[in-house]
């Protein structure tokens, strides 16, 4: 999906001679007719792997579970929420794998041990002089290495963020990925979503993004960092089209989102509808809590002003803090018209 404002390309497939409509940005771009995935230019682009993806059901059951599982008292919202948008989206990803290493310099402060003498007097007032040992700052040079080797993807897009893609992402698991074939997913008629970064692009960003873990590990541990050189090896680098789904769905004359990973089915972060009825219970538990954190106040004054008054004293400080813990949720939950769950 190209950014707002900006006018569609067309790219004409070389496979089967379509036109694609594309953005300005797009490099990688992905056939809606046939599915061939080439750059912009038409040249092939390597390892081309995917995830395979539920059908509509199986995302609606799956949605339908997560709502079941956080309704909490609104018990009519499984049967009540009405889906009215069930897309299934391919997003492109680029892994690879990055040998990284650095090496660095730096100090970092230390308590050294320094002798002093100081003067005495016994019992008898009389005076000597001891040796003791104290302590002062000091500076330790470091000199070091870090030593990596890891799994790092990028999300091959510039513009387009979706509601709950960055959580989706962290589930992507390249052990259950197949070999990239559009003919196993067409019928569900999902939407190919094009790459605005390149794998040389791809490539330069995940060396940066790996040097600044190395340097901010290193400097973790130093006063002062003076000098850090990493030096990666990119390898593997691989296009992935991962199957996101984005479920939309209307309760009680309101619409909700909830952002699913397409290969499992299951919800990774979803809006749950917080009802009226729900918000005006909730606002009258808020201010009973402002009368009982009002009441246990007194009762904890009054139990200083007693001769034995400690347990009148520690009564009245706990239904204190119940009182605020009750008024702080109970206010909390009647301003809200929705929660936010992970799946």
């Amino acid at each position: 999906m190209s950014k707002e404002g900006q006018a569609a390309d067309m790219f004409k497939c070389p496979v089967c001679n379509g036109n694609v409509r594309t953005g300005p940005d797009d490099v990688v771009i992905t056939c809606t007719y046939c599915g061939n995935t080439t750059t912009i230019e038409g040249k092939a682009i390597g390892d081309h792997l995917m995830e395979m993806a539920k059908d509509a059901q199986e995302r609606v059951d799956g949605f339908r579970k997560f709502l079941d599982k956080n309704k909490g008292m609104n018990k009519s919202l499984v049967q009540g929420a009405q889906v009215v948008e069930n897309n299934l989206i391919f997003v492109p990803v680029w892994t690879a794998k990055v040998k990284a290493d650095s090496w660095y310099k730096g100090y970092r402060t230390v308590q050294v041990p320094v002798q002093k003498t100081r003067t005495v007097k016994d019992s008898q007032g009389n005076s000597r002089t001891e040796n003791y040992t104290d302590y002062e700052p000091g500076y330790e040079p470091v000199q070091s290495e870090i030593h990596t080797d890891t799994d790092e993807r990028l999300l091959a897009r510039k513009g387009s963020r979706f509601y709950g893609l960055d959580e989706y992402l962290q589930t992507i698991d390249l052990k259950d990925t197949v070999p990239y074939s559009f003919e196993k997913v067409k019928d569900m008629q999902p939407t190919m979503l094009n790459a605005e970064i390149g794998a040389e692009e791809f490539e330069k960003t995940v060396h940066g993004r790996v040097a600044d873990k190395h340097r901010s590990q290193a400097k973790s541990g130093l006063t002062e960092l003076f000098d850090c050189r990493t030096t990666t090896n990119v390898r593997g680098t691989t296009y992935l089209q991962a199957p996101f789904s984005l479920v939309r769905y209307k309760f009680q004359g309101e619409l909700y989102k909830c952002a699913l990973d397409g290969s499992t089915g299951k919800v990774v972060l979803g809006e749950i509808p917080v009802t009226k009825s729900q918000r005006m219970m909730w606002g009258i538990m808020g201010f009973f809590g402002i009368f009982l954190a009002g009441v246990g106040g007194e009762f904890a004054y009054l139990g200083t002003t007693l001769t034995d008054g400690t347990a009148v004293m520690i009564g009245g400080a706990i239904a204190a803090i119940v009182g605020v813990a009750l008024t702080f949720l109970g206010l909390r939950v009647l301003l809200m018209t929705q929660r936010e769950k992970k799946g």
